[in-house]
């Protein structure tokens, strides 16, 4: 049985209904077979009490200088999702796996009620201007669920 304060959660295969107080923390992986091309990733987070959404990428920024090798921030940026649904903020990075470098783009939005979308790109070689176009692209997809 479910009730109005049951979350349902889409997903690619169906849809379900969530018990009360279920937070989703999915994360949503998209690659093409060529283990060169950029993976794509949205995953989920929400807001400590009280904090901006400032402070949550700097927050998440510490964590992974502290927890990737060879952690390096290229640039920060203003980031859109949709068509204009919401300002954000695009980091790029690399870091170091397995003593390979791997860069990244992550446009972060505090999406509703301090509910956090994460979008990512990595890759195992340079993000290219036509990965980073891909990206936007990606982003600019973007449309909330009716």
């Amino acid at each position: 049985m479910s009730s109005e304060s049951h979350a349902t959660c889409l997903f690619t295969e169906g849809r379900i209904t969530l018990p009360d107080q279920y937070q989703d923390r999915t994360v949503n992986v998209f690659t093409l077979p060529d283990e060169n091309a950029p993976a794509f990733n949205i995953s989920r987070d929400i807001l400590h009490e009280g904090e901006a959404l400032q402070d949550y990428i700097n927050r998440q920024l510490a964590l992974m200088n502290k927890h990737l090798k060879g952690w390096k921030l290229s640039a920060r940026e203003a980031a859109v999702l949709g068509k204009n649904l919401i300002a954000g903020e695009c980091i790029h990075a690399s870091y170091l796996r397995d003593n390979q470098p791997i860069f990244q783009q992550q446009a972060v939005f505090n999406s509703a009620a301090n509910h956090i979308l994460v979008f990512t790109m990595t890759r195992a070689e340079k993000i290219s201007d036509t990965d980073s176009q891909h990206f936007k692209a990606l982003l600019a997809s973007f449309q909330f669920n009716a």
